[in-house]
C-alpha cells in the first residue's frame, strides 16, 4: 500500500510537470532505474521530478549472526534546480525525496548455531530472527548535477550526485518457534539486544548518498 501511494504521489508530480515540461529523461544508478520530467521556470531556475526503483539481494551480519535479505528500493522526488552560471549545465538541486526503501532479512545459522548476547545457541528448523530496516517516508535532499540546462535543445546527458538525510527505523522479531524455545523473558531480552545492535548498524546510514546518470531530451 505504501509503495502504491509513493508511486501515485510522485507519478502525479511527474505528470503535472510533463504537461508543460521542456525535458524528459531516463536515468540509472544507486537508486535503480528511473524516469522523470523537468520544467524550466526561468533561465536560472527550474523544477524536476523523478521515480526510481530496484530490487536485489544482499547479506549482512548483526551481532554475530548472518542475515539473508532482500533489498527493495522505491524512491521518488520533487526538486528545485538552481543554475548559478548562465550557458552552463552545472546546477545545485534541493528538494524532498519520498521513499519506500526496505532491507529485511532472516537469520541463517552458522555451523548450526546462532549467537545471542554473546552466547552460542543451537539452531533448529523454523527458528530464526527477522531484522528489518526502513527509511523515513520523506527525506530532505541536496545535490549537485549537470543537465536540465534551459538553453539546451535535443538530446543531452544528465548526472547528479547528492545526499538525503533520514534516520532509519528498525524492527527485530523472533519466529514463533524460536520465541517458544527461548521463553517470554529470554525472548524479550534477545529482541531488545537485537534492536540495539540493529540501530547501531543502521545509524551511520542516516546520510544517504546517491549517484544517478542518464540521458534526456529537451524539446
Amino acid at each position: 500500500m505504501k509503495t502504491t501511494k509513493l508511486i501515485w504521489v510522485v507519478g502525479l508530480a511527474i505528470s503535472i510537470e510533463t504537461v508543460s515540461a521542456q525535458e524528459i529523461f531516463l536515468q540509472g544508478g544507486t537508486q535503480g532505474v528511473g524516469i522523470g520530467a523537468a520544467l524550466n521556470v526561468t533561465s536560472w531556475f527550474g523544477l524536476h521530478a523523478d521515480f526510481n526503483a530496484i530490487n536485489f539481494s544482499h547479506n549482512f551480519t548483526v551481532g554475530g549472526n548472518r542475515y539473508e535479505d532482500g533489498v527493495r528500493l522505491r524512491q521518488g522526488g520533487v526538486y528545485g534546480d538552481l543554475f548559478p552560471w548562465s550557458n552552463c549545465g552545472l546546477r545545485v538541486t534541493a528538494g524532498l525525496r519520498f521513499t519506500d526503501d526496505e532491507v529485511s532479512g532472516n537469520s541463517v545459522p552458522t555451523n548450526g548455531t546462532y549467537t545471542f548476547k554473546g552466547k552460542i545457541t543451537p539452531a533448529f528448523p523454523g527458528e530464526y530472527a527477522t531484522a528489518t530496516v526502513k527509511y523515513p517516508t520523506v527525506m530532505p535532499y541536496l545535490g549537485i548535477g549537470y543537465g536540465f540546462q534551459p538553453a539546451a535543445k535535443g538530446f543531452g546527458l544528465i548526472a547528479e550526485l547528492g545526499v538525503a538525510y533520514g534516520i532509519p527505523h528498525v524492527s527485530y522479531t523472533l519466529s514463533p518457534a524460536l520465541a517458544q524455545v527461548a521463553g517470554p523473558a529470554k525472548s524479550q531480552d534477545i529482541v531488545a539486544t537485537g534492536l540495539q545492535q540493529l540501530r547501531d548498524k543502521a545509524s551511520p546510514y542516516r546520510w544517504y548518498p546517491t549517484l544517478q546518470v542518464g540521458v534526456s531530451y529537451h524539446f
